[in-house]
């Protein structure tokens, strides 16, 4: 079992959230909580595919515990981040970063 946790230092891992909360807390236009995790809604617009994509590989090897997914809504749609994982994701998130809570 891979245990909740980054896998950064800790002063890498409070460096990173600031910079996500900076880089795409504001663009966050829904929160949707799930089950086992979060669903976050961004404008759409391939810019915003392209920083996903990046944020997704960079968080597959700090957060190797999570489940995260891409998906791009048809006609031009907002664009989703889904962010899943075991039992504890969500209140690892929570704890991680702000835009987690809902409105």
């Amino acid at each position: 079992m891979i245990p909740i946790a980054c896998m950064l230092p800790d002063t890498e891992q409070a460096a990173r959230q600031r910079a996500l909360q900076r880089e795409l807390g504001s663009a966050v236009d829904q929160r949707v909580e799930l089950e086992d995790g979060w669903a976050l809604r961004f404008p759409p617009g391939p810019e915003w595919i392209r920083r996903l994509a990046e944020l997704i590989v960079f968080e597959r090897a700090c957060c190797p515990f999570l489940t995260l997914e891409l998906e791009a809504e048809p006609g031009q749609g907002p664009v989703w981040l889904r962010l899943r994982g075991p039992e504890g994701t969500k209140a690892f998130l929570r704890r991680s970063f702000d835009w987690c809570d809902p409105f």
